[in-house]
């Protein structure tokens, strides 16, 4: 399919979703300005393209602790001429959820959730070390997530608008997680705007039981919804990971600021020779170096001690991308609410 232009009215309908990613056409037209039909239309157009799509993920900002659930940032170097061939390879590993291609000091950086931190062992041991004609494997586990990019909105919205949208949050369910729970949750993280109806028939079950089915994972809290933008289109076409050092007693300060970043997509504190990791999307090379003197300048004691340059992303919170950064799969994780609230 062609790849669509996309026009003002499409950036408010992706904004607006990643505000209530659930929000029927109704509603959503009732605040944009637009007929529901006209809506789901263009969704579908989007969606159909793969520039524009809605996900779930474990809610790992549920917790303030990301130990003991697999969490990690991974470095790879492998020789030239290898790094497509082997990120094909690795993108097909469940657990490794975002795969980005980079320039700078490592090839490859690799986002995992492998839910457990014996899994996690498991997978660096067994899986990523024994790749072959991998040079270096250095892994970071996450020990918390300030930001995800569940968080990131496009701007276009007034302050009105967003409000309007923002969603009632209720206490999270404590139901005990079932297989036929996890299937649902695998369903609504292949499309975030699955129906009733189209889990029914996924899981072969009754539509009331599945309406109910979908009110049960959706309100454990567990899962958090992201709406998705191809990156050459989001308006912030440059993604940079910054590798931070600082000190331990400014670290949840330093990262909690830099959350309020616009372009800040990620923000999460590791244990290695960085103490925070940050992913950001920014317009041009004159907001990378904007931000990083904001760092340095505003944030005593804070050092970057390394950047890399996102050349592609091949796969993005277990979805395929293209080399446009379209997506054309989807790779579910092994589980998505096992383990109770995280």
């Amino acid at each position: 399919m062609k790849d669509p232009e996309l026009d003002e009215d499409d950036r408010r309908l992706i904004a607006a979703l990643q505000v209530r990613p659930r929000a029927s056409w109704t509603e959503l037209g009732a605040v944009l300005g637009l007929s529901p039909v006209t809506l789901a239309r263009r969704w579908a157009r989007m969606s159909a393209a793969g520039v524009a799509w809605l996900t779930a993920a474990p809610n790992l900002q549920a917790g303030t602790s990301g130990m003991g659930q697999g969490v990690a940032l991974v470095e790879m170097r492998v020789p030239p001429g290898l790094v497509l061939p082997i990120a094909a390879q690795l993108a097909a590993v469940p657990e490794i959820v975002t795969i980005d291609l980079t320039a700078g000091s490592r090839d490859l950086v690799l986002t995992v959730i492998a839910g457990s931190d014996e899994s996690l062992a498991r997978l660096l041991l067994e899986q990523l070390h024994a790749v072959g004609s991998v040079t270096t494997v250095h892994s970071h586990p996450v020990t918390r997530t300030y930001v995800d990019g569940g968080s990131w909105h496009l701007p276009g919205l007034t302050e009105t608008e967003r409000a309007r949208l923002a969603a009632h949050r209720s206490q999270p369910n404590r139901a005990r997680v079932t297989p036929l729970m996890e299937a649902a949750a695998r369903e609504i993280a292949r499309d975030g705007r699955v129906t009733a109806a189209q889990l029914a028939e996924a899981l072969d079950l009754r539509p009331r039981r599945a309406r109910e089915l979908l009110g049960e994972v959706v309100g454990t809290g567990r899962l958090r919804f992201r709406t998705e933008i191809a990156r050459r289109h989001s308006g912030y076409p440059l993604c940079t990971w910054y590798f931070l050092r600082t000190p331990a007693s400014q670290r949840d300060k330093v990262a909690q600021r830099i959350a309020t970043v616009q372009e800040a997509r990620a923000v999460v504190a590791v244990v290695g020779q960085y103490d925070l990791a940050i992913d950001v999307w920014t317009r041009n090379l004159d907001d990378v170096h904007r931000l990083e003197a904001t760092i340095e300048d505003r944030m005593p004691g804070v050092q970057i001690v390394d950047r890399a340059v996102v050349l592609r992303t091949v796969k993005l919170m277990g979805r395929l991308l293209d080399d446009t950064g379209a997506a054309t799969g989807f790779v579910p994780l092994p589980a998505y609410l096992k383990g109770g609230p995280i």
